[in-house]
């Protein structure tokens, strides 16, 4: 809570700040944003088990990053000829994967399945567990621009709201012979509906016609609120490339 507080403190005086130089054009600019991610997490344990460290190593030598993406409308509200608040409504994907080649199986119990493998069956050579959080985002950033012509330099920091819709899990199954099994199912545990990302980032504008602009950012992502309230817990990060073009309303 302390960062957040720091965070949106910054935030509000990066914008009184920039209010000092107000120019005499206010142009507003609304913005269809996508962004592709690399999505992971962070494990910790509250100490009440004594057997959360070992299952924290066996996560964290399984567990990988997985692709994750967002999308939506963004709306920005220039300041300043360099400041700018932004905010928008998004849909994002974030969570993180186990995928294990490495399999041997004999006549012996899936502990997963609950079935026996026999010489008749179909043998697994892969197997991948996806577990997928998608959220409603609701950001808001403050962002600083730099250079007069077409192309200029930009940063900013804000803050992501993060509203639950559902937590998914998806089993992906692959067989000798190319067969493949997939089943999605969603989650039956209690994650927190609310969470909130502190976001950093810094690109390039480049005003490519009279009314519209590219944005490319490089983006990073961090959730304050752990997903669950459980021995084990975990704290979405993404990180990636933002991309929106931006229209000029007035």
């Amino acid at each position: 809570m302390k960062l957040l507080t720091t965070i949106l403190a910054t935030a509000t005086a990066l914008a009184v700040f920039g209010q000092d130089n107000v120019t005499e054009k206010h142009k507003l600019l609304i913005g269809v944003t996508v962004s592709s991610d690399i999505c992971y997490r962070t494990l910790e344990h509250d100490g009440s088990s004594t057997t959360a460290p070992l299952i924290m190593d066996i996560r964290n030598d399984g567990e990988v990053p997985k692709f994750s993406y967002s999308t939506g409308l963004s709306l920005s509200y220039n300041l300043t000829q360099h400041w700018a608040i932004e905010t928008g409504l998004q849909y994002s994907n974030k969570g993180f994967k186990f995928a294990n080649s490495d399999l041997t199986f004999g006549d012996q119990n899936d502990p997963r399945y609950g079935f026996i493998y026999t010489q008749e069956a179909p043998v697994p050579t892969k197997v991948t567990f996806i577990d997928n959080f998608n959220y409603f985002d609701i950001p808001l950033r403050t962002i600083f621009s730099a250079g007069k012509r077409k192309l200029r330099f930009i940063s900013s920091i804000g803050i992501t709201t993060n509203i639950l819709i559902n937590a998914t899990n998806t089993n992906i199954i692959e067989y000798e012979g190319n067969d493949t099994e997939r089943k999605t199912q969603e989650q039956i545990y209690d994650y927190k509906t609310i969470n909130f990302s502190p976001t950093a980032s810094v690109g390039i504008d480049w005003q490519f016609a009279d009314k519209f602009n590219l944005r490319v950012e490089p983006t990073f992502r961090y959730g304050l609120l752990k997903i669950i309230d459980a021995p084990i817990t975990a704290y979405l990060w993404a990180g990636g490339l933002n991309l929106t073009c931006y229209y000029t309303l007035k």
